[in-house]
């Protein structure tokens, strides 16, 4: 029997929730507050290592512009919280379909939870080119998005990698 929308349950030793979400950003925890408020069972699951990290601060998002991207985080984690929302530090490293048509996710530390639906936030990662010392320049001098950081460089001369 499949639990009712909202509730948690003890599943022979797993925990089983309404929604599964892997990746602890910034859609992932827009999508679990969301959730969360609709009085849906969520958890996060989240590897600690957003794309944005090596920024100092972030730019463009509403009412949040030149906060620093850890900020946000800690905010949006205790915002889904407060609602009831489950976080958890870790990686989903196998996701597998159940017969009751949910899905069964395996954890790095070998936990498992069973969730009804899954909505994967991993969102990019950034694969640098192998150019001397651009590592060391990145989220620095080296940005990855015009639209996030053109103020901060307007009316330099920019290079295309």
């Amino acid at each position: 029997m499949l639990p009712r929308l909202g509730e948690q349950i003890i599943l022979e030793g797993m925990n089983t929730y309404d929604v599964l979400i892997v990746g602890g950003g910034a859609a992932g925890l827009s999508a679990a507050l969301v959730l969360s408020r609709a009085r849906r069972t969520v958890v996060v699951v989240d590897s600690g290592a957003p794309r944005n990290a090596p920024a100092a601060h972030m730019h463009g998002y509403l009412s949040r512009d030149g906060m620093p991207p850890s900020d946000l985080l800690k905010t949006g984690r205790a915002e889904v919280t407060g609602y009831g929302g489950t976080i958890i530090a870790g990686r989903v490293d196998e996701l597998v379909r159940d017969d009751g048509g949910g899905f069964t996710a395996v954890l790095g530390d070998g936990d498992q939870i069973h969730a009804r639906r899954v909505l994967v936030t991993t969102g990019l990662r950034d694969e640098l080119p192998d150019v001397p010392g651009l590592r060391d320049r990145w989220a620095n001098d080296v940005l990855h998005c015009p639209y996030c950081h053109g103020w901060e460089v307007r009316d330099r001369a920019a290079g295309v990698i």
